[in-house]
């Protein structure tokens, strides 16, 4: 006996079903054996295309506008810029009676990680025209959109920027310590903008792995303009060592006085090196007043 033929899809519906985002099986099976599901892609594939098309036809952002659709069990269509506007109109009331239950809510879309003050959101009926639909979110919505991505796009430069400054000086540390690994083992490669790193000490490390006498952490600041380092596991001879060596480097120190002719300082000041009318030498700098 023959096996039953999946149900022909309508050219509407398979144009509709080119518009959605990675469709699993059991979706697409639905799709096919649901025509209340089929009628909701068919509806929304004709929402964005028009909504696409408007702002297209008005050369909204010198065009290239296209919409895509989430495989969702209710109406969302998104419809994107592309440099990376776009808007979202989603069904959101469809258990509410009449028209409340036909409308939408249309939504702007800002850079990953962007936290600050967004355009608020505004509802449009379902069942007018695409171009209409366009002009009220081109009218109500994109004013207020255009004033706040503005901030997230410089947000997420800023973000962009301070991120390549991280993966520029990891890629440096990795360099002088190649068993350095991120949070929990991650391999340098699946976190190359970590902030964070970790290397295991010589009595620590795996065996057959290069490790350095001692562990220790490294932790960049955002911008990757400050790293603060912890040693662990150091023998007392090389402690000594690295401490002499940031010593030689140049520390803030206090300035030692004759009992009884202290000048009055102000703890936390910076004070000459040399006394007044006395010569600077070479490499003599600032120093920190003692309390």
């Amino acid at each position: 006996m023959a096996a039953p033929q999946a149900p022909t899809l309508s050219p509407a519906l398979a144009q509709a079903l080119s518009a959605v985002v990675s469709p699993g099986d059991d979706f697409l099976q639905d799709v096919r054996n649901r025509d209340e599901l089929a009628g909701m892609l068919t509806h929304f594939d004709a929402l964005g295309r028009g909504v696409a098309a408007a702002f297209n036809a008005r050369d909204i952002e010198g065009g290239g506008w296209t919409h895509t659709i989430m495989p969702a069990y209710w109406g969302n269509v998104t419809v994107r810029h592309r440099d990376g506007m776009h808007f979202s109109f989603r069904h959101d009331g469809r258990t509410r009676k009449g028209a409340a239950g036909r409308r939408l809510t249309v939504e702007t879309g800002y850079p990953h990680g962007y936290s600050g003050w967004r355009a608020e959101p505004i509802t449009v009926s379902m069942d007018r025209a695409p171009d209409a639909i366009a002009a009220d979110v081109l009218r109500r919505l994109m004013p207020a959109y255009k004033d706040t991505l503005r901030e997230g796009l410089e947000e997420a430069y800023r973000s962009e920027t301070r991120r390549r400054a991280r993966i520029g000086l990891n890629r440096l540390i990795e360099k002088i310590v190649p068993g350095i690994h991120g949070i929990s083992g991650d391999l340098p490669s699946d976190r190359p903008d970590r902030d964070t790193s970790f290397w295991p000490g010589r009595d620590h490390a795996p065996e057959g792995q290069l490790a350095l006498p001692v562990g220790g952490r490294v932790t960049l600041s955002r911008d990757a303009s400050e790293v603060e380092v912890r040693f662990c596991h150091v023998p007392p001879a090389l402690a000594l060592e690295l401490l002499d060596y940031v010593r030689r480097r140049g520390v803030m120190a206090g300035q030692a006085v004759t009992p009884g002719s202290a000048p009055r300082v102000i703890a936390g000041e910076l004070e000459s090196r040399h006394p007044a009318g006395g010569t600077a030498q070479p490499g003599d700098g600032p120093l920190l007043a003692d309390a």
